[in-house]
């Protein structure tokens, strides 16, 4: 089984060239479910069946872990077995008979870090469509744009010196939104490049940065296709929204320790109430720590080891 599990990492690491953050996320939920294989008695990965997975969610559960949390390690033990079984190493993946866990609808879709790197990593660039699309996802997770935001967004809004964008977002609210490093590599190989091309095909001339197939401004529901697609590559069994591209932003900005009011300026919130949805996912960390460490839960997990053994 390690030598599976390391022939997966390889993989993410050398064909899918995934960051070397989205590798360890991989690698640590793998070791999770091969330490509960070897806790079961299985010998193999070959074993492995529905029963199994029923009784791993059970045991999940009992670690008083979030649904998303548990989501998470079904999207990463997912993709391992897909793997196997285009590598013959298994006949069936029986993740695929298993759905997601209800998160309930009162807080705002979000990819967790891992996954929102993943997703980015796992975007072909071979092509001039490609490109875009990886250009245009770097640039709505480096500064958690809206839709309109996104097919709007002119060239004469773009500093490249300083990387800010210059926004006209809801109720013609202005801002100005940094983008890093990364973002600013893509952008600009898709403007000197594949943006140029597109817009060859059918002689357009225009400012708009991010175009369609014909070199025409994208719409909306073009913005939605894409980054559809682009999850359904890297996740077939998840569907999300671009705004969950700018839950996501606002999520880990605050996750790392942003203050909120920052946050709230650089999403474009006209009430810091509408920013403070986001908090939710620092709250679950905290009290996912804390049922690890608070002593009476740990004496509780002891007590339940004993039994086991006894």
């Amino acid at each position: 089984m390690d030598k599976q599990r390391d022939a997966f990492l390889d993989y993410l690491t050398y064909q899918k060239r995934y960051s070397p953050l989205t590798v360890s996320s991989y690698q640590r939920e793998i070791n999770d479910f091969i330490a509960y294989v070897r806790q079961e008695a299985y010998q193999d990965f070959t074993e492995c069946d529905y029963a199994l997975i029923r009784s791993y969610l059970v045991a999940l559960n009992k670690r008083h872990l979030s649904h998303a949390s548990i989501n998470h390690k079904l999207s990463s033990l997912r993709s391992f077995f897909k793997f196997l079984r285009r590598q013959g190493y298994v006949e069936d993946n029986p993740f695929m008979l298993v759905s997601a866990l209800k998160t309930g609808e009162r807080n705002p879709d979000f990819l967790f870090l891992d996954d929102m790197l993943g997703l980015l990593d796992s975007i072909h660039t071979d092509s001039d469509l490609g490109m875009r699309n990886k250009a245009m996802l770097e640039m709505m997770y480096a500064s958690g744009l809206r839709v309109s935001e996104v097919v709007n967004l002119t060239l004469d809004h773009v500093d490249l010196v300083h990387q800010i964008l210059f926004i006209r977002g809801k109720g013609n609210k202005d801002r100005y939104v940094p983008f890093h490093d990364e973002a600013k590599v893509w952008l600009v190989d898709y403007l000197e490049g594949a943006r140029h091309e597109l817009m060859a095909t059918t002689h357009q001339s225009h400012n708009i940065v991010f175009v369609n197939k014909h070199g025409k401004q994208l719409t909306n529901r073009g913005v939605e296709d894409i980054v559809n697609r682009c999850m359904r590559d890297y996740d077939p069994t998840r569907k999300i929204h671009p705004h969950t591209i700018r839950h996501s932003f606002a999520t880990h900005l605050l996750d790392a320790g942003m203050d909120i009011r920052v946050v709230q300026e650089l999403l474009g919130h006209a009430s810091l109430s509408t920013t403070q949805i986001y908090t939710h996912v620092t709250q679950e960390k905290l009290i996912e720590v804390y049922n690890k460490a608070c002593p009476r839960q740990a004496l509780e997990r002891l007590e339940e080891k004993k039994k086991s053994v006894d």
